[in-house]
């Protein structure tokens, strides 16, 4: 048990940003340019920075392309995590089976690329981390040990931003539609899989809160749950709803928004 509780508080103190060697490393690696990086300590994983993280056995590997080699080996030695105050973003296409019967294949991907390229770049750019690519949507983190203790705020401001971008480069006229949900608590952040297959991701109730906002946001919609909002000191929200999350007890309080008109012009 002793082990056990000494082993969170390691993940805790990583996760919450009180590990100054971790944020060293990835300061370290932040200087060198290309994305994907390893979740965890921001190696990157193509390009020239690629080349050097390979050099410094920081590669990626095949099972956990977003894992770098060095943090795969540490953090299998050293299975768990710890429950920590997060912010979780889900950006889904709407209509991606329709979309995909209009349209070849090939552009379907393309359009679909395009668009995961943009979202990436954005959710990189606010100290977010892609989670997962999961066929139409996007799962992402704001964890503070990378994003800072105003993780809620980044997240909120890389769902406004993705929208703003579909509109802005018009990919809504070409059938690509998105809506985003932002939720932020407590959730169970480490590592989870098998001795072949281990992934660095976060669990519960947080997750498939955010998930489900995701899921019922109309097209061009995010929506923010009012735990995110006032958590990102957002002052009083211009308008609120209630939505039933399936499987939850009692209805949760969202602020609906879309891009500004000053944001897409």
């Amino acid at each position: 048990m002793v082990d056990e509780d000494s082993t969170t508080a390691q993940w805790r103190a990583l996760l919450t940003g009180e590990d100054k060697s971790l944020l060293s490393v990835r300061r370290f690696w932040k200087h060198l340019p290309a994305a994907p990086r390893c979740k965890v300590c921001a190696s990157p994983t193509q390009g020239l920075g690629g080349a050097v993280a390979r050099l410094l056995w920081h590669g990626p590997i095949r099972n956990n392309p977003l894992l770098c080699k060095a943090c795969f080996g540490q953090i299998s030695g050293h299975p768990g995590g710890a429950e920590v105050e997060i912010t979780v973003l889900f950006a889904d296409v709407r209509g991606s089976t329709g979309l995909a019967e209009h349209i070849s294949a090939g552009d379907f991907r393309s359009l679909l690329q395009t668009y995961y390229r943009s979202a990436a770049a954005i959710i990189d750019s606010n100290g977010g981390i892609i989670d997962k690519f999961l066929g139409d949507g996007i799962m992402a983190l704001f964890i503070p040990v990378i994003t800072g203790e105003n993780h809620a705020g980044r997240a909120i401001t890389s769902g406004r931003e993705i929208l703003a971008a579909i509109e802005r480069e018009e990919r809504g006229t070409r059938g690509l539609m998105v809506g985003a949900g932002v939720h932020t608590g407590d959730a169970f952040v480490g590592v989870v899989g098998s001795d072949e297959k281990t992934d660095f991701t976060a669990l519960g109730d947080t997750v498939n809160v955010a998930a489900r906002l995701g899921s019922i946001a109309g097209a061009g919609e995010l929506l923010i749950s009012r735990v995110a909002w006032e958590r990102a000191g957002l002052g009083t929200p211009p308008a609120e709803r209630e939505v039933e999350i399936a499987g939850r007890e009692g209805a949760l309080s969202v602020v609906p928004t879309r891009p500004a008109p000053a944001a897409v012009a």
